[in-house]
C-alpha cells in the first residue's frame, strides 16, 4: 500500500492544483447523544460560514483515514468512523488568492470514541456549535450532510394565542 505523503504542497505549486483539477476532500458529520458539530470557517472558500468539519485528502491515504484525522486534527475528537453518508461536488468562486475552488466530496457518519466529548479547535475554525436541528441559512451541500447523519430543518416556533373568553 502507498504511504500517506504528509506534507503540504508548495503554495504556488497549490495554486496551479487549484486552477486546473478538483481537489478530492472528505467532511465529517460528528453525531454525538443526538447533536451534529459544525465548525464556522476562518478561511477561503466558505470563509465565515458553518461547515462539518474536513479536508483534503492526502496522497495515499485511505478517505476514512482522513475522515478520522480530519475529526482528530481540526476539532480534538477521537471518533469511530462509519459510512459515507452524502456525496457531492462544490465550486467555489472565491477561493485561496481569489482563485475558484472546485471538490469532490465525501462525508462521513462518525461518533466520538469517549463518552465525555471536549471540543478543541484549530487555527482553521472561529467557534463551533452543536446542533440538533438543520439550521436556515447552511450551504445546500451542509444541510444535506446534517440531513443524512438523521437531522431534521429547525421548526420555527409561534407564540401561542390566549383564548379569548
Amino acid at each position: 500500500m502507498l504511504a500517506a505523503v504528509k506534507q503540504l504542497v508548495p503554495l504556488e505549486l497549490y495554486r496551479k492544483f487549484l486552477e486546473r483539477m478538483p481537489l478530492a476532500c472528505v467532511d465529517v458529520a460528528v453525531v454525538d447523544r443526538g447533536r451534529v458539530l459544525l465548525v464556522k470557517r476562518r478561511d477561503a472558500p466558505a470563509r465565515g460560514q458553518w461547515w462539518v468539519p474536513g479536508g483534503r485528502v492526502w496522497k495515499g491515504e485511505m478517505m476514512r483515514d482522513t475522515a478520522a484525522r480530519k475529526a482528530r486534527d481540526e476539532v480534538g475528537i477521537e471518533c469511530h468512523i462509519g459510512p459515507i453518508i452524502h456525496t457531492a461536488e462544490t465550486i467555489f468562486e472565491n477561493g485561496p488568492g481569489g482563485i475558484a475552488v472546485h471538490s469532490i466530496n465525501a462525508c462521513f457518519f462518525a461518533y466520538p470514541v469517549a463518552p465525555a466529548v471536549r471540543t478543541r479547535l484549530d487555527r482553521h475554525h472561529a467557534g463551533h456549535k452543536w446542533v440538533r436541528a438543520i439550521p436556515s441559512g447552511l450551504h445546500p451541500y451542509v444541510t444535506r450532510c446534517l440531513q443524512a447523519a438523521g437531522l431534521e430543518a429547525a421548526k420555527l416556533r409561534h407564540p401561542r394565542r390566549r383564548r379569548s373568553k
